[in-house]
C-alpha cells in the first residue's frame, strides 16, 4: 500500500520540480524510484548556508521538470529556522 501511495504521489505534484524527503529507510523508497543524495547538503537561511554533514538519508524524486542532476553535488533546502533543516 505504501508502496502505491508513492508512486502516485508522483502524479500529483506536476507542479513541482523534484520530490524531497529525509528517512531511514532508504531501501523502501529506492524500490519506488526515490535516489539516495550522495554529495553534501546544507540549508538556506537569509543570505548564507548552514553545512549539515551529519545528515543521513536525503532522497530524491526526479519529476518531469526536474532538471539534469548530479547526485554527488550539493543540495540545499530552505531551513526552517531555528531547529530544523531536514528533518
Amino acid at each position: 500500500m505504501g508502496s502505491a501511495l508513492l508512486r502516485h504521489l508522483a502524479t500529483v505534484i506536476p507542479d513541482y520540480v523534484m520530490a524531497c524527503l529525509q528517512t531511514d529507510r532508504v531501501a523502501f523508497y529506492t524500490h519506488v524510484g526515490w535516489e539516495l543524495w550522495r554529495g553534501p547538503l546544507a540549508g538556506r537561511a537569509e543570505h548564507e548556508l548552514i553545512p549539515t554533514p551529519e545528515q543521513q538519508g536525503v532522497m530524491i524524486l526526479r519529476l518531469p521538470q526536474t532538471p539534469p542532476l548530479d547526485l554527488d553535488s550539493l543540495l540545499t533546502i530552505e531551513s526552517q529556522l531555528p531547529a530544523r533543516i531536514w528533518e
